[in-house]
């Protein structure tokens, strides 16, 4: 498939960039950026952004611009046109480095959860618990299981719940003051709706169409029982080249955890596209939400997918643009 297709929306607008660094009754604010990326996934835990200024702002009203900024102070990035603006990134300045042109990493909302540490044993915990003793004044969100024996060693909040995504499949993030932590691709609610049709809003593409009988994946479906136990589930292709999805359930009882993970290797084994594609800055796009792709000449391709990754870019010479990573059909 021809691999990219303009309609050059972009074009007649004017693209412009805020970004706020510090508190709100004392901040510093950059209007004109060379680059910014900001990069959202359902399944990494965590979003990031990049921001690379121009040379000209080394120094500001006298002082090194470096004397205005300190690692953990609140960023915000907002994006759009013709002088509007749309809030696109949230967070905590992360990293300085200090060369030319200064560049910028920002984490998002999880980095107030990487600054503590705790250290505590329990003979049987369940996951909300666990979760309101390493974050606590958060309102938690998450299934009811029990993880059975669980130990903390010298460990943050982040590194606490980096552990529960590889034990248990646990994927969260953080929404104002609300942790949520839940299954694979439960993380981000239902999103929206969005449509990117060829020829018309769709900037280019990476995409490949496959049948489902050309997708070998194997599914390894656990369910985590209430007691701290665990059932096992497999189904899928068995060919070695197959690729091995690891999926947790919450408690599931063995013809539920069959029916759960049949259900799954029937989303991942699906007529339809697979592979990254790019728009423009509208519509705005994120990871969670689901996105239509229409086709004029080939309208039975047509198809609604979960967008596992997006990967929102801005530059002075690139423009504003959003690239999404594809995931199962919905």
């Amino acid at each position: 498939m021809p691999n990219t297709y303009y309609k050059a929306i972009d074009m007649f607008y004017a693209p412009n960039a805020r970004i706020q660094i510090g508190t709100e009754s004392k901040y510093i604010q950059f209007d004109n950026v060379n680059r910014i990326e900001i990069v959202e996934s359902v399944k990494e835990l965590g979003d990031k952004a990049t921001i690379v200024l121009p040379r000209n702002y080394r120094k500001l009203s006298g002082k090194g611009v470096l004397e205005y900024l300190k690692v953990g102070d609140p960023v915000v990035i907002e994006l759009g046109y013709d002088g509007n603006y749309f809030e696109e990134f949230r967070g905590y300045l992360g990293e300085i480095e200090s060369s030319a042109p200064l560049v910028l990493h920002v984490d998002d909302a999880f980095y107030p959860l990487k600054r503590n540490n705790f250290t505590k044993a329990w003979p049987s915990i369940t996951l909300r618990d666990l979760l309101a003793y390493v974050a606590p004044g958060y309102t938690i969100a998450c299934p009811e299981v029990n993880l059975g024996t669980f130990q903390v060693n010298n460990a943050s909040s982040y590194r606490v719940i980096r552990e529960l995504q590889k034990q248990y499949g646990f994927y969260s993030y953080v929404r104002g003051n609300v942790l949520t932590c839940q299954f694979a691709y439960d993380v981000r609610g239902t999103g929206n709706d969005f449509t990117y049709a060829f020829y018309k809003n769709v900037k280019k593409n990476n995409l490949k169409y496959h049948r489902a009988e050309d997708v070998k994946v194997r599914i390894k479906a656990i369910s985590n029982l209430r007691n701290g136990k665990k059932l096992r589930y497999e189904v899928g292709s068995d060919e070695r080249s197959a690729s091995v999805r690891t999926l947790n359930f919450g408690p599931l009882d063995m013809d539920a955890l069959k029916e759960a993970a049949s259900q799954w290797y029937n989303k991942l084994s699906f007529d339809g596209y697979t592979g990254t594609i790019t728009g423009f800055s509208y519509p705005r796009t994120h990871a969670g939400d689901t996105l239509t792709i229409a086709d004029e000449l080939e309208p039975e391709r047509a198809g609604r997918y979960l967008v596992e990754k997006t990967v929102i870019r801005y530059g002075l010479t690139s423009g504003y643009e959003r690239e999404n990573t594809l995931s199962f059909r919905v």
